[in-house]
């Protein structure tokens, strides 16, 4: 009984210490970056996160003054149009 129980804990004892070797290991990987936005021509675009599940695409649009929001939805692969904004009316002085 004794050998039992001192072999479940050895076991018990080395699972722990992987565990935590690979969490330390893994928290230690880096910095998080968040993606820097990419610009080309009259557009410049950038991602982001909604959800677990939902990943967003922001387009600006230089020549018209728009923002356009894309959202995939990783769940069942979709995209949408999320939201589109007139810049020029979104950022006017009074």
């Amino acid at each position: 009984m004794k050998d039992t129980q001192n072999t479940t804990i050895a076991v018990l004892c080395v699972s722990a210490a992987i565990l935590a070797t690979v969490l330390i290991v893994t928290g230690l990987s880096g910095p998080a970056r968040a993606d820097s936005p990419v610009a080309g021509g009259e557009y410049i675009m950038i991602t982001g996160a909604y959800s677990s599940g939902t990943d967003i695409l922001y387009i600006v649009d230089l020549r018209v003054q728009r923002l356009h929001a894309y959202a995939f939805d990783r769940t069942n692969n979709s995209i949408r149009l999320a939201d589109s904004v007139n810049l020029e009316r979104a950022f006017a002085t009074k």
